[in-house]
């Protein structure tokens, strides 16, 4: 049960950083459909038009724009998401970095448009220095190490907050 709770823990963060990283996007994401694959069931079920979907006290929410759907996690066998785009990425470039999850256990991810070296360096929300290392983009960096809470991580020139859970 705990691993499939951390699968779908997993998926959910991945699609909440994509599309929130994404938000400087002028209407990068129209909208979304969740379908709900469940345990022994003849059907299953579509949620159009998903603003976001998260997990809380054992169960998966689904978020239709201020309509909350609630569904036992030990129901659900599989997530199937479709996302429809609108609107090509306008500034994303080639020095652009997504981190990803976020919040994040124990390593954070990169996304580029190519595979690159950039300096990572975390700082603590009061300005100190944690941490600071050359890694390729397509590595990931630990941040295992770390205490629960909000960090400001720097990417060359590119300043993000990630929570550390």
């Amino acid at each position: 049960m705990k691993k499939i709770l951390k699968m779908f823990e997993t998926v959910a963060l991945i699609f909440i950083v994509t599309v929130s990283n994404f938000a400087f996007a002028q209407s990068f994401v129209q909208k979304t459909d969740v379908t709900v694959v469940y345990n022994n069931s003849q059907t299953n079920s579509l949620f159009q038009d998903v603003s976001r979907f998260y997990f809380s006290n054992g169960d998966l929410v689904i978020d239709q724009h201020g309509a909350e759907s609630h569904i036992p996690v030990a129901s659900v066998r599989r997530l199937e998401l479709d996302a429809v785009t609108t609107n090509e990425v306008s500034s994303w470039d080639e020095n652009t970095v997504i981190v990803y999850p976020n919040p994040a256990s124990d390593r954070l991810y990169f996304s580029t448009a190519q595979p690159r070296d950039v300096w990572v360096t975390v700082y603590a929300l009061s300005g100190q220095l944690l941490q600071r290392q050359q890694v390729n983009t397509s590595e990931s960096v630990d941040v295992s190490n770390l205490a629960k809470g909000i960090y400001v991580i720097r990417i060359d020139e590119q300043t993000y907050k990630f929570t550390k859970f």
